[in-house]
């Protein structure tokens, strides 16, 4: 069963923290790394995004023929998606096993979502493959 874990977090929450509160809040880089490899190794952990401050978003949508542009965040909230993770487990507990070991999850809202056709699934639907 393939996961995708979506991992959330507030500009505004994180305006004034020091940068010891801001590594306790993700673990810092040796957990990080620690965690990541041993997820590679057992073949659980497929992917990682981290994605930049919302500020450089843009949304797009075709209008009449024309794509139009925008700055603006797609939606009026102060969470914004900060990152992701793909993952490949037995069972959803196990996906759920993996969420607790991100240290942000103490902090900030961590989605769990199965995904329900992947890239070799939609390929293959397409006769791609």
């Amino acid at each position: 069963m393939k996961f995708l874990l979506l991992i959330h977090n507030n500009a505004e929450a994180l305006e004034g923290l020091t940068e010891e509160q801001l590594t306790e809040m993700s673990g810092g880089r040796e957990h990080v790394a620690a965690t990541a490899r041993t997820l590679l190794a057992s073949g659980e952990l497929l992917s990682v995004l981290a994605l930049k401050e919302p500020g450089e978003t843009k949304d797009i949508q075709v209008v009449a023929g024309t794509p139009v542009i925008s700055d603006r965040p797609l939606l009026e909230t102060k969470e914004y998606l900060a990152g992701a993770m793909v993952l490949d487990c037995a069972s959803i507990e196990r996906a759920l096993e993996i969420v607790t070991l991100i240290p942000l999850v103490n902090y900030r809202r961590v989605e769990l979502r199965e995904i329900r056709l992947d890239e070799q699934a939609f390929l293959a639907e397409l006769g791609e493959q």
